[in-house]
């Protein structure tokens, strides 16, 4: 048979605050206090470079990381291509140029600044000027000889079609 253990515990109707100042030894009186030694001792910003105050970072270095622009794109494998698409807002055919190289299509392009409006003290550009780039690695079975392109409403759409041998087909079963 087991016995049955009793241990007295000792209780206190002081305030957890009033315990912790009379209690000996080192402490910490609260998760917050942890959280600000270890800001104290590592700073969250150095997991934020750009945000740090580098003596060499000027706003050129500045305004240069801020144009830099890579577009957003889909790819969506279908039976007989694989279909690009790439969102390039505001960009001209004449800006685009696509290539192929060993397995590698690349897209690189440049927007242009739209006009900027200045009045007394308010100044605004929002719209983003600069080179854009977007590298992929073409899958096995693309025919690089027969890819097409077309650009509407601001989308351009890359079709890479498969070759015979890797296209998608349906199988019967007996």
């Amino acid at each position: 048979m087991t016995e049955d253990v009793k241990t007295e515990i000792a209780v206190s109707k002081k305030p957890r605050e009033q315990i912790i100042e009379s209690s000996p030894g080192p402490r910490f009186g609260s998760l917050d206090e942890v959280e600000r030694l270890f800001d104290r001792l590592m700073p969250r910003a150095w997991m934020r470079p750009m945000a740090w105050h580098w003596p060499l970072w000027n706003d050129q270095i500045e305004e240069q990381l801020k144009s830099i622009r890579v577009p957003q794109m889909d790819v969506v494998d279908r039976d007989k291509e694989i279909l690009i698409r790439v969102e390039v807002p505001g960009v001209e055919k004449k800006d685009i140029d696509i290539s192929v190289s060993d397995s590698t299509l690349s897209i690189k392009g440049s927007c242009k600044r739209q006009a900027e409006e200045e009045k007394d003290n308010y100044y605004r550009c929002e719209i983003s000027q600069g080179n854009f780039s977007r590298s992929m690695a073409l899958p096995s079975g693309v025919d690089s000889s027969k890819i097409s392109a077309s650009l509407k409403d601001g989308v351009l759409e890359v079709c890479l079609p498969k070759t015979e041998q890797v296209q998608r087909r349906s199988v019967e079963v007996s």
